[in-house]
């Protein structure tokens, strides 16, 4: 083999272990998350009621009202900006109650 290639198969290497490293550390964070948040703090904001906003494994971002504990917005897991597809703040509760 020459340097060059050499250096080339050292690399690709290099990048597989990590590869590999952090496939089996996400198992093993997986395994040992608890319920516990990664950060929770109260967010206040002028003119409005504070909200409690967590961070939750595996990173999802979760504003809920810390009065109720109702989850008003939930991102993305990995993406705390992006609004989780699935998310519907209204419950089936509320919706009976509108109509009604």
């Amino acid at each position: 083999m020459t340097l060059g290639k050499t250096a080339l198969k050292a690399q690709s290497d290099a990048v597989n272990a990590a590869r590999r490293t952090l496939g089996h550390a996400h198992t093993f964070a997986a395994l040992h998350a608890t319920g516990k948040p990664l950060f929770q703090k109260v967010m206040r904001r002028p003119g409005s009621r504070p909200v409690l906003v967590r961070i939750i494994y595996p990173g999802v971002l979760l504003v809920c009202d810390p009065d109720t504990g109702a989850v008003l917005a939930q991102s993305e897991p990995g993406q705390p900006p992006v609004l989780a597809s699935n998310f519907c703040s209204i419950t089936e509760q509320d919706l009976t109650a509108r109509i009604s």
